[in-house]
């Protein structure tokens, strides 16, 4: 989660748009959307006690992946929804607390102020094999 504020942060800054939790791609172009059957399977697939603000960022990577299929010119940042994809692939999904934290399974993580996460340096490795070897670590 913090590496996916990081990337939001450098998205919105970059294309001056809201924070942190945003559909990308209508605010480059609502134009170009993912299949809508597509979509809907995808959300159809998704547990019920899944945060509904989760189940939106799944929407919105299949609409990202949709603009940047249709070669739509893009900043040259780090593909914003890669980390929490990530982290639904590991079995986690999050929830807005309402006091200000996100809450990740039972850590709860301040969202703070966009500019609280504008930093180049990654905040977390992107790939299972340094992921499973962070949490052998940590059991």
């Amino acid at each position: 989660m913090s590496e996916y504020l990081r990337r939001s942060a450098r998205w919105s800054k970059t294309l001056d748009i809201p924070w942190p939790f945003v559909d990308i791609a209508a605010c480059v172009n609502p134009d170009i959307r993912a299949d809508q059957s597509l979509v809907d399977a995808v959300e159809e697939s998704i547990p019920y006690h899944v945060s509904q603000t989760s189940i939106w960022t799944c929407a919105w990577a299949l609409h990202f992946e949709a603009l940047r299929d249709a070669g739509e010119r893009l900043p040259n940042l780090s593909h914003p929804f890669e980390p929490l994809l990530l982290m639904y692939e590991r079995g986690n999904a999050f929830r807005l607390d309402g006091t200000g934290f996100i809450e990740v399974g039972f850590l709860g993580i301040r969202r703070g102020k966009r500019d609280d996460h504008l930093t180049d340096k990654p905040l977390a490795p992107m790939n299972m094999e340094e992921l499973d070897r962070i949490d052998e670590q940590q059991s």
